[in-house]
């Protein structure tokens, strides 16, 4: 059995081949299936055994032969037949800045260039110069871009891609009848933005009837150890899995100890030991004597503090907080009352502005904001101030007609010398302006900073858009003084954004934290492209509420109403 990541990876490089050798159509039907199946919550093989290959967007009987080839047999028989013709890893290739199909097939041409070791050895010996079409500019870009790639690459899994299916593997443990409680521990109870394994904790009377019903689900792909009370497997997501069976009387502690992180734990244990106690993941004890164990408060309420959300367990003065009685009353995922990012098909998302708004109603928002990109990124089909025009003019019809409301939105693009890609008359028709920059992001990190603060200083925009830009797992984050920014933030009153689409989550929680406390305040976005997107809505909340935010500090708590004055 294969992988939602894997399948949508082989799609991308049918669509990246197809690009190569010139065929229209094939390549943007390839790359919608892949965009497709990379945003489903539930596993592809579901979707095939349910019969509803065909009900997803973008895929066609086609494309539905091929996922059900590989559904069945790990492999794509188009897809093995052209990578033989094409022996080149698009899928690291394609995490590089500026590395499109075309340009790593004319390295492969010129050079024999497949894997990035081979790219590397072939920038650091000053061969890419030297091809047509490239260039010393070329080179030296393509250096840092490569260099910034093998800075952050790495086998951990996006957060964003992997919680339904490890809540739906809980689901199905607690459904069996063979657990009395099922939880999710570790880092995805933190909701860290990405996880190198799932941690479940476990009570149950029949523990060996319960590892043989988990080690038998159709998620595992192997069984790596397996034992009364701990068994490890691989899933088909290419993560393992552990599940401890733990008795009552510890599962708090337990819950304690693999929740982390590793920082919290230590100095929380520190803390025991002053007291003369010893803190362990079964319980804590006064000598052989359990005081403390059955639950995580008892635990934190023993060693004189409050409990606090797991999100804030990371060691950044939560403890100090908890045992002085002060932490934050954190930002709850259901206060949330809207999303403040989102594209439709008028720019590069895949759904209507109905479809959009219809999809958003059904996850319970009472409105989202419609930020199409601007039409200085051509690569996103951005729209110029008549297309915006057209687009606000349907809005506004929708608006009389519907519960749900839509704000008028743009993800405007913040230009090379930190001018504005609209003009100011048809920004004074928009209800939410997103700053953003997306492109010429090779400057130093003095010449980004004060791009940023000019646009910031326009009065033109409400918010700035994944403010650092990096791309987990592909690039790094742009070199800004966030001082400085988060200074001209709070003197024009313009939010910074917590874009919680899984590859950005950006901004990263420490930041947030210190945005905070400059007073700053925080728009919230899914980023979401398509329907099935604006669940990542409740990454950025997660975001929100490792950085202390507070409900007072996130304008998606507000109604539909009191956005709008914001703009005005």
């Amino acid at each position: 059995m294969g992988s939602n990541k894997d399948l949508s990876e082989k799609l991308n490089d049918i669509a990246d081949i197809l690009d190569i050798e010139g065929v229209k159509w094939e390549p943007r039907a390839y790359r919608t299936a892949a965009l497709t199946v990379s945003g489903l919550s539930e596993d592809i093989s579901k979707v095939y055994q349910e019969g509803k290959l065909l009900e997803l967007e973008g895929i066609g009987k086609s494309i539905a032969n091929s996922i059900k080839e590989y559904v069945e047999s790990g492999k794509i028989s188009k897809y093995e037949k052209l990578k033989k013709k094409y022996p080149i890893d698009f899928e690291s290739f394609r995490k590089i800045r500026g590395m499109g199909p075309k340009r790593a097939y004319a390295l492969y041409k010129a050079l024999g260039i497949k894997t990035v070791e081979d790219l590397k050895k072939a920038v650091d010996g000053g061969k890419i110069q030297n091809i047509e079409g490239f260039g010393e500019k070329s080179e030296e870009e393509l250096k840092k871009n490569l260099e910034s790639f093998m800075n952050v690459k790495s086998d951990r899994l996006l957060l964003g891609y992997v919680i339904d299916y490890a809540n739906s593997i809980v689901e199905k443990l607690r459904k069996s009848g063979l657990f009395e409680r099922v939880e999710i521990a570790g880092s995805m109870r933190r909701m860290r933005e990405t996880i190198g394994d799932i941690d479940i904790l476990a009570i149950s009377e029949k523990p060996e009837s319960g590892m043989d019903f988990f080690s038998k689900m159709d998620e595992v792909k192997g069984i790596v150890v397996k034992g009364p009370t701990k068994t490890t497997v691989e899933l088909s997501i290419g993560t393992t899995c552990d599940i401890r069976i733990l008795p009552r009387e510890s599962f708090g502690a337990a819950m304690q100890y693999f929740t982390g992180n590793k920082d919290h734990n230590v100095k929380l244990r520190k803390i025991a030991i002053s007291k003369g106690l010893k803190l362990n993941e079964y319980g804590l004890f006064r000598g052989k004597d359990s005081i403390a164990g059955k639950s995580e408060e008892e635990i934190y309420s023993r060693l004189g503090m409050d409990i606090m959300p797991p999100e804030l367990r990371e060691n950044t003065g939560e403890i100090e907080a908890a045992q002085e009685h002060r932490l934050p009353k954190i930002v709850n995922y259901n206060e949330i009352l809207g999303d403040l990012h989102a594209h439709t098909k008028d720019s590069d998302g895949m759904n209507s502005l109905e479809e959009m708004a219809s999809a958003a109603e059904k996850m319970g928002f009472k409105y989202i904001a419609l930020t199409n990109h601007s039409k200085s990124l051509p690569v996103a089909h951005g729209l110029d101030e008549k297309r915006f025009l057209e687009l606000n003019k349907k809005i506004d019809s929708f608006n009389e007609k519907n519960n749900i409301k839509i704000l008028k939105g743009v993800e405007l693009e913040i230009l090379k010398d930190g001018s504005l890609d609209l003009k100011n008359d048809s920004l004074k028709g928009l209800d939410f302006v997103i700053g953003a920059m997306h492109q010429n992001l090779n400057m130093s990190g003095k010449e980004l900073t004060n791009r940023l603060i000019k646009a910031i200083n326009s009065g033109n925009i409400n918010t700035v858009a994944h403010p650092t830009d990096r791309i987990i797992g592909q690039r790094e984050g742009l070199k800004l003084d966030f001082e400085k920014v988060m200074e001209a933030c709070q003197k024009n009153q313009v939010l910074l954004e917590i874009d919680g689409y899984p590859e950005r989550s950006d901004l990263p929680f420490d930041l947030v934290k210190k945005a905070k406390d400059y007073a700053i305040k925080f728009s919230l976005g899914s980023d979401s492209h398509r329907t099935e997107h604006f669940r990542f809505l409740n990454l950025a909340c997660a975001i929100a509420r490792r950085g202390w935010l507070e409900k007072r500090d996130v304008i998606n708590t507000l109604e539909y109403k009191e956005v709008l004055k914001l703009r005005r």
